[in-house]
């Protein structure tokens, strides 16, 4: 769930990057899911990006229960976890934002 996490924060970012550089949602969407290096699961969270619905496959809310107790775990096995910390924080930010029952897709909304 690290790697997921992380990797739907990835896309999120470069969607709204490529936005922001005035490149088309559509495209970005039809291109960024099916690079070699993309998560193949970022083509199902494309759709739901694409029609603003996010209908919960992975809510945040559990996403970030997970990424709190890698935290945990990583902290008693003395294992730093520097990136997993970040991406717990900014699945945060989306709980605050009454994010929390969406599905993990929505984190495009806070970027």
């Amino acid at each position: 769930n690290i790697m997921m996490g992380m990797g739907m924060l990835a896309f999120a970012e470069s969607l709204k990057f490529g936005e922001s550089m005035g490149l088309e949602k559509e495209m970005l969407l039809n291109t960024i899911p099916n690079l070699p290096v993309s998560a193949p699961f970022t083509k199902m969270k494309a759709e739901l990006i694409r029609t603003d619905q996010y209908e919960p496959q992975f809510p945040i809310e559990l996403l970030y229960k997970d990424l709190h107790l890698a935290g945990i775990t990583g902290y008693e096995q003395e294992q730093p976890l520097p990136f997993t910390q970040a991406a717990k924080e900014l699945f945060g930010l989306a709980l605050r934002d009454g994010l929390g029952r969406e599905d993990m897709a929505s984190i495009y909304k806070v970027f």
